[in-house]
């Protein structure tokens, strides 16, 4: 990869979309492109799975203790800690900012 030029450009003066097309010139001409591209999407869908993994976890979290009633609160509810949980879900809006939001910004 030309690191040089792709450094030149994004140093220079143009537009961003200009650049963006001149660093495009620049990786097409690369013969390690494709791997490069390959390895982007690979680290992309890792992350996406993760996402998908850590959301279902907080949302089975957040269910399981929605759905324990006050009737069943001897038989298990006093079990589940709220405030893990919300410290959780927390953790989880935090680690994924800029992928998933809090639908009321509380952990922007």
């Amino acid at each position: 990869m030309d690191i040089k030029s792709i450094k030149k450009i994004v140093s220079s003066n143009y537009p961003d979309d200009i650049k963006e097309k001149l660093i495009i010139d620049v990786l097409a001409l690369d013969s390690n492109a494709i791997p490069l591209v390959m390895e982007v999407l690979q680290k992309e869908r890792k992350s996406k799975k993760e996402l998908v993994r850590d959301l279902n976890l907080e949302l089975s979290r957040a269910h399981i203790y929605i759905d324990m009633r006050p009737e069943s609160k001897k038989e298990g509810r006093e079990n589940v800690n709220k405030g893990f949980l919300l410290d959780q879900i927390a953790k989880f809006y935090i680690k994924h900012k800029g992928e998933v939001t809090h639908c009321f910004n509380r952990f922007n």
